[in-house]
Formats: structure tokens, sequence, C-alpha cells
């Protein structure tokens, strides 16, 4: 929903929980380092500006817009609950050093990706990651080790920078979690603790997580997101096997699911951008023109299922605007 479509007091009862609580939490903090520093003063225009907030819950008025009195975007508010003014009126030094700062969080998002067509050991691998705006909610990754490799798709929830932070956060966490050597499930797990306890409560990701070795063996974990496809001897099905997202619940459990692959096989991650594009008509795209688009392929490895995946979706779409961020992953074993 954006902001033309909220009245003046734009925040929902949970989000409005939740920023009030940032603010306390914040206003507590700062408490103690003036009382510890022993320099409150250096702490007081900080402090007034916390306060005032606050004051904005009081009166209803918070995620109002002080200069026309429209609604704060709230993605911005959870990114910062002291902004004061929306995007429409920002002055032309604000909207450059907003527009600087996205794209420097683009630049530093684009630096996480993994590189373009990986080969490890008898495996190939290929994606495709289109951000719909700057900078994406979107997560894709590939983590090396050894005799093995671990292959990640996932889908946070939001929009904007608050969704390209939350999908930094996941890429730090499994990077420094897989070198720990941990069984599948319990790395879903610990990713999953980490994530409740270090995010607000209506933040979360939908994630599929799996490992493979030399072996053609691979084990994969879902936490809510879409399914993966199976290609197997020609024939294609989903693994429809999930648990909740990420971040939903710190002592969730995650069931790993085992499938082997022979020479030509392929496993086939993507996120809702792509099953969820809409055409000119609103109509979603939907799993089964992916299956058709999948069907298309005779030969190739993964670079030619992604390349004719988004070739049909963007034949689809047409002049109709992205509505998601796209993002897809194949795997082969050759």
């Amino acid at each position: 929903m954006d902001s033309a479509q909220m009245e003046l007091a734009p925040v929902a009862p949970v989000f409005d929980s939740l920023i009030h609580e940032q603010l306390l939490e914040r206003r507590g903090r700062l408490k103690e380092v003036a009382a510890i520093a022993g320099t409150e003063f250096e702490f007081a225009g900080l402090l007034n500006e916390v306060d005032a907030a606050l004051r904005k819950f009081e009166n209803g008025r918070f995620g109002e817009c002080e200069d026309c009195h429209d609604s704060v975007e709230p993605e911005r508010l959870l990114a910062d609950p002291l902004m004061k003014v929306c995007l429409g009126c920002l002055t032309d030094k604000q909207r450059a050093s907003l527009e600087d700062d996205l794209q420097l969080a683009s630049d530093i998002q684009q630096g996480l990706l993994p590189k373009v067509g990986v080969k490890c050991d008898k495996w190939h691998v290929h994606h495709v990651y289109e951000p719909a705006g700057i900078v994406s909610g979107d997560y894709v990754d590939i983590i090396e080790r050894e005799d093995e490799f671990y292959f990640l798709l996932g889908d946070v929830s939001g929009k904007g920078m608050a969704a390209s932070l939350l999908m930094s956060n996941l890429h730090a966490m499994f990077h420094s979690l897989v070198p720990m050597n941990l069984p599948l499930g319990d790395l879903m797990s610990r990713a999953n603790h980490m994530l409740t306890e270090s995010s607000l409560a209506n933040q979360f990701a939908t994630l599929v997580c799996g490992k493979a070795n030399r072996a053609g063996e691979v084990e994969i974990s879902n936490a809510g997101h879409p399914p993966p496809i199976l290609i197997k001897d020609g024939v294609k099905g989903e693994l429809n096997h999930a648990g909740l997202p990420l971040g939903m619940f710190s002592d969730a459990e995650f069931s790993v699911n085992k499938v082997h692959l022979d020479s030509g096989d392929s496993l086939v991650l993507f996120s809702d951008g792509v099953t969820e594009a809409l055409n000119v008509d609103s109509t979603e795209f939907g799993v089964e023109r992916l299956f058709a688009a999948i069907d298309c392929i005779e030969k190739g490895g993964p670079r030619a299922v992604i390349e004719k995946c988004v070739e049909h979706l963007t034949d689809f779409r047409g002049p109709a605007l992205r509505n998601d961020d796209l993002t897809m992953l194949a795997v082969a074993y050759v």
C-alpha cells in the first residue's frame, strides 16, 4: 500500500507498536550511554528528537509529514523512526543525498552476489538477479566448501532499503554459519534464531537452502519459499516440502529432504517475482507457464534454462511494469 492510499494516521496497530517500542529502546540506550559518559548534554539534541517522535504517538500524529501533512513512507519509518518528511517534500539536496545512499546500497548489494556461471566440481550453476528497484529484497548465494557446496535463494519481507538490509543480514549469517559444518536442519534453525533475535517482529524471509556433494546427492530445506522444480530424466516436478519462513518463531525446526541427481538432472529455484509477474491484463505468469518455458529446452545447461525462462517471462509481461524483484537459480549435475 502506498502513501496515497493511506489515511493521515497511516500506522497500523502492529506497525505502531513496533516503532514505538523501537523508539523507547533507543531512548533508553541514549540515557544509559549519557549516564556512563557523564555527558548528557552531548545527546540532548537526539534525545529531544526521540521525545518529539514519542509525543506524536500520544496525539496520533506519528507518521505524518511535517510539510504536506501526508504520510511518511512506512519502509522509511522502519529504517529510521525519526523521519519527519515524505519523499515528495525532500529538498533537492536531501533527495540527492538519498539517491547517493541508495546507489551505494545497490553497489554493496551487487558486490554480495555470487559470480555468474559458477562451476563447483561436477555441478554447474547459473543465476539471474534483476531488482525491480535500485535495491532488492531477494537473496541468492553460492557457498563452496571442499567437496560440497551450498546454494540459497530467498525473499525477505518488505521493499526498498529495509528489505535490502535484511537481505545483507542473511548473507552475513549464512557465510558465518556454513563453515561450522552443521547438519542442514541445524544450520537453518541457527539462522532462524539469529534472524528472529536481530530483526523486527514483522520482518521474515522465505528461503530454500540446498547442500550438494560430488556424488550428486542433494539435501534441501525449504523455509516457506516457492518449491524448487526438479528436472530428472526429463521429467519435471515440484519439491513440495516447506516449513515456516525464517524469523517468525525463534524455536522453529526445519525438515531436510534428500534427492539424488544423475548426469543432466537439474534443480530450478526462483522467487515469487517470477510466478507472480503480471502482464497488462493483471494476469500472473504462474507455475504452469514456468513449466512450459522449461519444456522448450531440448539441450543445454543451467544457463539455457534460466535464459529461456526469462525470455518467456519477458514476452508474457510485455509493456507492463515489473511489480517485484526477479531472481532465478539453476543447478545442474554434469
